[in-house]
């Protein structure tokens, strides 16, 4: 009996952070849609609400468990990327939307870098160490 108790609760827990995880990838996902529509903003206006809408997006993404061993980092660069926009934002502020356009740029960067954080290792990382 305590063995299938046990093994409830595990389940359940894995379920957990299953659930928690594909939040977070649907969150992150989200995020990429909004970011693509900041970059193709015909106007200030348009670039503005769609910066305010990542913003928002980007401190719920860091309300989510990381794993452990890489979770300063991935809220690191969850930080770099809300400079970023506030940076873009007081451009767009300005009137320079070109200018904002530029340092959003930046962000793809900061994903790709701390999006490795998060991949698999490979099979040859298994077999050999990294």
């Amino acid at each position: 009996m305590r063995k299938i108790v046990f093994i409830f609760v595990l389940l359940f827990s894995m379920s957990g952070v299953a659930h928690e995880s594909s939040e977070l990838n649907k969150t992150m996902k989200e995020m990429g849609h909004i970011y693509k529509q900041a970059m193709k903003a015909q106007s200030a206006q348009e670039m503005q609400a769609h910066l305010t809408e990542l913003t928002t997006l980007v401190n719920e993404s860091k309300q989510f468990q990381f794993k452990q061993e890489v979770s300063a980092e991935s809220v690191e660069g969850l930080n770099k990327v809300l400079e970023t926009i506030t940076k873009a934002s007081y451009e767009v502020d300005s009137g320079r939307v070109e200018k904002a356009r530029e340092m959003l740029l930046k962000i793809d960067e900061l994903r790709k870098q701390y999006h490795k954080l998060h991949e698999p290792p490979s099979f040859w990382e298994l077999l050999f160490g990294s």
